[in-house]
C-alpha cells in the first residue's frame, strides 16, 4: 500500500507537531487563529480556503526552517552551537506573546504588535503565518532537530536526491496533518458560531487570548529551563515542564501503538472531507454532484476497501462507547494524563449542545 520507508518520516512529522519544546506553539497558533476575525463575514468556501492556505504555509515554513537548519549544520556550524542559542529565542518569544495575549484579552490598543494585524483587506497575515512557522520551528529545535537531522535530512546522503525529497515530503505531510486538521476545524467552528451562535463569539476570542497567554508563559518557562539545563546539567527539573514532557510521552506512545500512518491518513481523510464539504456551496448542478460522489469514493476506497472501517469509523465508535467508563475514571483515577483532555472535550460538546438547543427553542418561540 505504502512504501515502508515512508512510514517513519510520516510518523515523525506527526510527533514533531506535539514535541515538548514547541508544545505550546500549536495551541498558541490556534489561539491566534481563532482570535482573528478577517473571515467572519465570508462564505464557507472562503473560510475553508483560508484555513487550508494558512495551514500549508505554516507547515511549509516549519519544514523549510528545519531543512535550512540541516544545511547549516552540515556545512557551517555544529548542532551544539545552535542548541545553545535557540533557548534564548524561546524566552524572547514567550516575553512577546504574554503582553500580546493580554492586549487581546482586555481589547487594548494593539499598535505595539504590527505583525499581528487583525482586520481589513490589507492585513499582513502572510507575514504573521510565516513568523509563527519560523518561531514554531526554532523553539522545536532542541527536541525535534536531532531526529530530523538523522532520519530526514540524512536521507539525502543515504538514499539520494529523489528519495530524500520524497521522505522530506512525507515528513511534511505528517506535520501538516496535525496543523491543518486543527486549523480547519477551528475555522469552520468559528464560522458556525458567527452564523448561528453569535453570543458565544466573545468567549471564543477570550479563549484565543488565554491560549496565547498560556503558550507565552510556557515558552518563557521552558526557555529558562533549557538555558539552566545547558549551563548546569544537574540543576534539577521543572514540575511544569515535567508534566508536559509526560503528556507528550503518552501521546507519542499512543501514536506508536495506533500507528502514525493510520493516524495521519485518518487526519487527511477528515481534512479532505472538510475541504470538499466547505467548497460544496461554490458549485452548482453536475459539478456539485461530482464533488459529492468524489468524497463518497474517497471514503469508500480508504475507509472501506483499504482499512475495512479501522481508519476512522471503528475507532470513533470504540471511543464513544467507552466514554462513560472514561468519565468514571475522572473521579477514580484523576491523575490519568488524559483526564484534562477528556473533561475539555466533554465540556465543549455539552456547551455546543446547550447553545444549539437554546437557539433552536428561541427560534421556535418566534
Amino acid at each position: 500500500m505504502f512504501d515502508i520507508e515512508l512510514v517513519l518520516p510520516f510518523s515523525l512529522g506527526i510527533i514533531t507537531a506535539i514535541n515538548p519544546c514547541g508544545f505550546a506553539m500549536l495551541p498558541t497558533w490556534l489561539g491566534y487563529f481563532i482570535g482573528k476575525d478577517t473571515a467572519d463575514n465570508q462564505a464557507r468556501p472562503e473560510q475553508v480556503i483560508r484555513g487550508l492556505w494558512v495551514s500549508l504555509t505554516l507547515t511549509a515554513t516549519f519544514v523549510g526552517v528545519f531543512g535550512f537548519l540541516g544545511f547549516v549544520i552540515s556545512h557551517l556550524v555544529n548542532e551544539e552551537t545552535i542548541a545553545q542559542k535557540t533557548p534564548w529565542i524561546t524566552v524572547a518569544l514567550g516575553v512577546l506573546l504574554i503582553p500580546y495575549g493580554f492586549s487581546l484579552l482586555f481589547k487594548k490598543n494593539q499598535k505595539l504588535f504590527p505583525s499581528f494585524n487583525r482586520r481589513g483587506p490589507k492585513s499582513n497575515e502572510l507575514f504573521s503565518v510565516i513568523g509563527f512557522g519560523v518561531s514554531y520551528a526554532i523553539v522545536s529545535v532542541g527536541c525535534s532537530a536531532p531526529l530530523f537531522l538523522l532520519q530526514i535530512s540524512g536521507s539525502f546522503s543515504r538514499e539520494g536526491i529523489i528519495e530524500g525529497i520524497i521522505i522530506f515530503l512525507a515528513y511534511a505531510l505528517g506535520l501538516g496533518a496535525v496543523v491543518t486538521i486543527t486549523t480547519l476545524s477551528l475555522a469552520m467552528a468559528r464560522g458556525g458560531i458567527v452564523r448561528n451562535l453569535r453570543k458565544l463569539l466573545p468567549y471564543v476570542d477570550q479563549i484565543g487570548a488565554l491560549a496565547l497567554l498560556t503558550g507565552g508563559a510556557y515558552l518563557f518557562i521552558y526557555g529558562i529551563y533549557e538555558i539552566r539545563t545547558l549551563n548546569s546539567p544537574g540543576s534539577g527539573t521543572n514540575p511544569i515542564v515535567e508534566k508536559i514532557n509526560e503528556l507528550q510521552s503518552h501521546l507519542t506512545i499512543w501514536i506508536s501503538e495506533v500507528g502514525g500512518l493510520e493516524i495521519g491518513l485518518a487526519l487527511w481523510l477528515i481534512i479532505i472531507t472538510f475541504i470538499l464539504w466547505g467548497l460544496n456551496p461554490a458549485f452548482t448542478g453536475s459539478a456539485k454532484n461530482y464533488l459529492r460522489f468524489s468524497l463518497l469514493g474517497i471514503w469508500l476506497i480508504f475507509e472501506g476497501v483499504l482499512y475495512k472501517g479501522m481508519l476512522f469509523i471503528r475507532p470513533t465508535v470504540n471511543v464513544i462507547s467507552k466514554w462513560p467508563a472514561r468519565m468514571n475514571n475522572w473521579f477514580e483515577k484523576p491523575e490519568r494524563w488524559a483526564v484534562p483532555f477528556e473533561v475539555l472535550v466533554s465540556s465543549i460538546f455539552l456547551l455546543i449542545v446547550y447553545l444549539s438547543l437554546s437557539a433552536f427553542l428561541k427560534e421556535k418561540k418566534r
